[in-house]
């Protein structure tokens, strides 16, 4: 049983958390110390995050109309500029709380106040540097169709981050 309200209180930082609840639990190897630390780590960031203006609102707009558009012909440009326009959002929102911050502590920032895309743009992140990486050792060919399909995905999951925090 943890202290300071046993087994239910580890239930509802379960369900505030999400996911990121039992990574940090494993991490630390404690609940009890997931549980200190994610609260700790969403008082920072919900001190420094601040709501997007209606300008900001309409300029990311376009950039994810952009991003939508171009997908069609070119889905690795489109990912790259899926990957800045949320990474601008983060950025604007105050998620990043430096320039020298990790993208491990941003995700873990997103994942405090947002937890139910933090995995979203974990994956889509990864998918992204898979196959930018598979297409920077290969040829000048466009990706094919199985990157295609994973570059899909991962404007999907970017799109969902995206909404999050910008509506």
């Amino acid at each position: 049983m943890l202290r300071g309200g046993g087994p239910r209180r580890g239930a509802r930082s379960r369900e505030e958390f999400g996911f990121e609840y039992d990574r940090t639990a494993e991490e630390r190897g404690s609940e009890e110390e997931a549980e200190r630390e994610l609260r700790e780590r969403r008082g920072r960031v919900e001190r420094r995050v601040e709501p997007l203006s209606e300008e900001s609102h309409g300029r990311f707009d376009e950039q994810w109309g952009e991003v939508e558009r171009v997908f069609v012909d070119n889905p690795e440009r489109s990912i790259e500029m899926a990957d800045r326009t949320v990474s601008d959002v983060l950025a604007e929102r105050n998620f990043v709380s430096d320039a020298g911050q990790s993208d491990e502590e941003t995700e873990q920032s997103l994942a405090v106040m947002h937890p139910d895309v933090a995995d979203d743009y974990r994956e889509a992140r990864r998918i992204r540097a898979e196959v930018v990486g598979r297409s920077a050792g290969g040829a000048d060919e466009g990706p094919d169709e199985e990157s295609t399909e994973e570059l899909r995905q991962a404007i999907r999951k970017y799109r969902a981050v995206y909404e999050k925090l910008v509506h």
